[in-house]
Parts: C-alpha cells; structure tokens; sequence
C-alpha cells in the first residue's frame, strides 16, 4: 500500500448512534502522514469529550486486535469541545497491514456515539534511502560509468530504524530504471550505471513483494554532470579592405584539445552569419569541417562587419559549443567621377571642373575633391582642393591653377575607412605662350 492508497482509506464509513447529541461525532480516524504508528483522532462536541475508545480490526481476518483507551490519548491540537487527539506513543501491533478503526466518543453530559469504519491506521513501513554516495561528479568521453552505492532502511511503525536486507533498489537515470540492485544483509547497495550525457541519478524503492510490506521511498537525487572537450576556431579573411560589391575569402581551421593538444575536428557542422555585431548580422552559410578540420566560404558583404562561427555539437554531449569570430572587414562604398575636364582660360589659368557621384546612396557630409597636376602622367602633386555640392546632376567642383608648363590634370577624392577612393581620366593641358 502506497502513501496515497493509505490517505484515501480515510474515508467516512457509516455510524452506530446511541444516546447521541446533535453536536457530538467523530469527524475521522487514522494514521499521522509520516509517523504510520501513531493513531490519530478527529473529534467535537457542544461540550467537552470525555471518552474516546478506537478499536481496531485487522483488514485480513476481520478480528479486532487492540484498543485504544482515553488514558492512552492526548490532545494534540484543539480544544476538548473540538480536537485531535494522538496516540501518545506508536502502537505496538503484531502484525504489519492495514487496520479498520471503530471509534467511540462520550461527552460530559453522558452522550454517547460510535463511528464505525471512521478510517484505517496504515501500519507499514516506511523505506529511507541514506544519501547516495558516487565515485565521480561527472562524466567525460572515456569515462561513463558512474558507481552508485547507498544504504536502505525501513522506519518501523514503532519508530525504530533499521537496515532492510535482500530488497530490490532500482538506480534511475533522469526518471527511468536503468539498474535493479538487491540491499545485502546490512541494507547496503552498490552498481553502476552508464551514461551518454548529464543526468541526475536517484535510487527508488517500489513496493516489491516482500515481508514486511514497505511502502514507496526514493532518495535524493545526485546531479552527474559533463567534462566537455575544448573546441576552437582559427579565422582569417584575404583581406580587410573591400569596396562595394567585392567579396571576401574566409579560412578557418576548427580543432579540438586533447591530452597532446590541439588537433583538427574533422566532419563537424556549424554556422556563419556576417555583421557589425552580435545583433545585426546576416546569414552566410552552413559548414562542414573537411578530414583536415578545415573549410572556406566567399561573401560579398554590404557593410563593415566581421564573421562571426558557431560549432554544431547537437548530438555530441562531450564537444563544446564554441564561438569564433575573425577580423574585421571593412566595406567602402561607391564613388565615382561622372565628369573632368580640364583647358586654359582666357586669363592663362587651367580652369578644371567635373562631377562626382555616390551609387550606393549615401554621400560624405563634406566632399573634398584634389585636382592633381603631372608633367609627365607618372608623378602627381596636388595644386587645388575644393568642396564639391549637389547641382542637380551630381556633386559639382571646379577650381583655377596658375600653372603656365604644360601637363596633365586629374580629379582624386581619397575615401577613408566608408568610401571608397576614386580618380578621375586624366587631360592634358598644353603650356601657355
């Protein structure tokens, strides 16, 4: 009988009235949650009680075994009109089972009632599993078998503990039986069990079958956890500077330490996303690590960003999950010259002008536009920087020279770390007479 089917026997059985006041009855009977030999009594009236008797009956041959007196009582809680009275020591029966209680109750002004079947007193014993003792805290990829010993005790009725011998314990790994294991004479246990990842192992005892009756015991749960492998990711890109549109090569080496090192993880599978960070990031690509460790993706980027890895170790409880990152890469955005030219004014300046433009759609705050100078087209000095503005069909600049030689002259915007640097065709500029 489980703990359970104990309380649900505590049911309200039908009455035996006998010069009974209106206000005098037994509201139940039976066996205080956790002390199975101690008797327990429900009881009230208008007045004081002053009597209770329990007789108890045996469930297997319907024969009473004992008396419970008033003298043997105590009131544990309440008051004599309303109360519960409690055995004052377990009772002493022969026999462990379950026991239908009768009980009789007198008040101070003489009236009289017996309840019969007012409960049932669940005379078992109680299993208690000592804590569990394991020979390792968690497990690795070599080593997975955990031992597990512990002791097992029944907790009389009487309240005496003591060892229960030749009991059958089963080990559960996360909720489920994976060992049974016999207690030897002095209670004790002791098996293995095999693990494939973190667990929490507990032992549980289950009614068996055996003499006495024991109820349903478990004992604290033991958390196993895992000694992961170190993994890493080695990244490069070839290079860190791109314009718009061009794409960037990734190499990456994933390996995992052992006791000689860092060797290469071959056939692993994992992610790659590109962004400026861990929150804007675009979705690359899937991998799956060559017998060398290794594999390579292309990617054309839109912004700055970097590559950011992560390893797939769904199925793998013993690899760790690892992150990588690589090197940043910059992306520079278009620019363009639409127009240059460049000629003599009549005043003998070179009078150049010309037009920019920016086709991904963003533009620099301030544009500064150098017009270069070069006798030859091989070596070229700046001789003019000026602002470019919007005119309605681009990003205008001119600017004046006094330069009599002869040469040729170019439109340079240098970019930075966000644009891209553009240069524009070169015209050649006869000296002045």
């Amino acid at each position: 009988m489980t703990v359970a089917t104990a309380a649900a026997a505590l049911g309200l059985g039908g009455a035996a009235v006998s010069h009974a006041s209106d206000q005098l009855e037994v509201r139940y009977a039976g066996s205080v949650q956790g002390d199975y030999g101690t008797l327990e009594i429900s009881a009230r009236s208008g007045v004081d009680v002053r009597e209770i008797t329990a007789h108890l009956t045996s469930d297997v041959n319907q024969s009473e075994v004992a008396d419970v007196r008033f003298k043997d009582l105590r009131l544990f809680s309440g008051t004599p009109e309303d109360g519960v009275w409690r055995s004052r020591k377990p009772l002493k029966l022969r026999t462990i089972g379950s026991y239908r209680i009768d009980v009789e109750v007198t008040d101070a002004d003489g009236a009289h009632v017996l309840r019969q079947s007012a409960g049932i007193l669940s005379y078992f014993v109680v299993p208690q599993v000592g804590p569990l003792s394991v020979d390792r805290s968690s497990i690795d990829r070599d080593h997975r078998d955990v031992e597990v010993k512990g002791t097992l005790y029944g907790r009389w009725p009487t309240r005496e503990v003591k060892p229960l011998a030749a009991r059958k314990v089963d080990i559960e790994v996360d909720y489920w039986p994976q060992a049974t294991v016999s207690t030897d004479a002095h209670g004790r246990f002791r098996t293995s069990v095999r693990l494939d990842n973190a667990a929490q192992i507990q032992a549980v005892f289950r009614m068996d079958g055996g003499t006495p009756t024991v109820l349903y015991g478990s004992s604290e749960p033991v958390q196993i956890g895992v000694e992961q492998t170190p993994t890493r990711f080695t990244a490069t890109v070839d290079r860190t500077d791109v314009n718009s549109g061009q794409s960037v090569k990734l190499s990456v080496a994933v390996e995992q330490k052992t006791a000689g090192g860092w060797v290469p993880l071959a056939g692993k599978s994992g992610g790659v996303l590109f962004g400026a960070d861990e929150y804007q990031t675009d979705e690359v690509g899937g991998f799956t690590t060559a017998e060398d460790g290794t594999f390579t993706m292309e990617y054309t980027p839109w912004r700055a960003g970097y590559f950011q890895l992560a390893l797939n170790t769904n199925g793998d409880p013993f690899l760790q999950a690892s992150t990588g990152t690589s090197t940043v890469v910059r992306v520079h955005a278009g620019a363009q010259f639409t127009a240059f030219t460049a000629g003599r004014s009549e005043t003998g300046q070179v009078h150049a002008e010309g037009l920019m433009n920016f086709p991904d759609g963003s533009n620099p705050s301030t544009i500064l536009v150098d017009v270069q100078y070069s006798p030859d087209g091989t070596e070229w000095t700046t001789v003019a920087t000026n602002e470019a503005f919007w005119d309605g069909r681009g990003y205008a600049f001119a600017a004046d020279v006094d330069r009599s030689a002869g040469g040729s002259y170019r439109a340079v915007f240098a970019g930075g770390e966000v644009f891209q640097s553009a240069t524009s065709q070169s015209v050649y500029v006869a000296g002045s007479v």
